[in-house]
């Protein structure tokens, strides 16, 4: 048996893959004991490696000097998954971050899941309570 396959047996997955999982559980971490796990684009809390992108602040693609931009660490920031490819397709996020108004314009961290969840149970009971309000005829 390769050592590949050993490895991908013993760890369930690919090693790459596990290794670059790796990677990103130890970057989390350290950007919580340095208290760097901002969202750069909506200012939010990151609170897992999940929910941690790695983001170029001035886009490096078709850039002056693509390859200096790509690993110019000053470039670098983190962002929500959802913030950092709303982004990057040119739809920023500027509403407050968690709120009901950041999840309509693209935001999807926990905290703006959980802002829309609370909104709709407030509405589904407001509208409740409406209707036994109602007069039956």
């Amino acid at each position: 048996m390769c050592i590949k396959t050993k490895k991908a047996k013993q760890l369930g997955m690919n090693p790459s893959t596990a290794a670059n999982r790796l990677k990103k559980n130890l970057l989390f971490n350290l950007s919580e004991r340095l208290d760097i796990n901002w969202c750069y684009q909506c200012g939010a809390e990151i609170t897992s490696a999940e929910e941690m992108t790695i983001e170029h602040k001035e886009p490096w693609l078709d850039s002056n000097n693509p390859k200096d931009n790509f690993f110019n660490i000053d470039n670098i920031a983190f962002s929500h998954p959802s913030c950092n490819y709303s982004a990057s397709r040119g739809r920023g996020i500027t509403k407050p971050c968690p709120s009901v108004a950041a999840y309509r314009a693209g935001c999807r961290c926990s905290g703006c899941k959980k802002a829309k969840s609370e909104y709709r149970k407030k509405r589904r009971a407001m509208l409740t309570g409406l209707d036994s309000a109602q007069p039956r005829n």
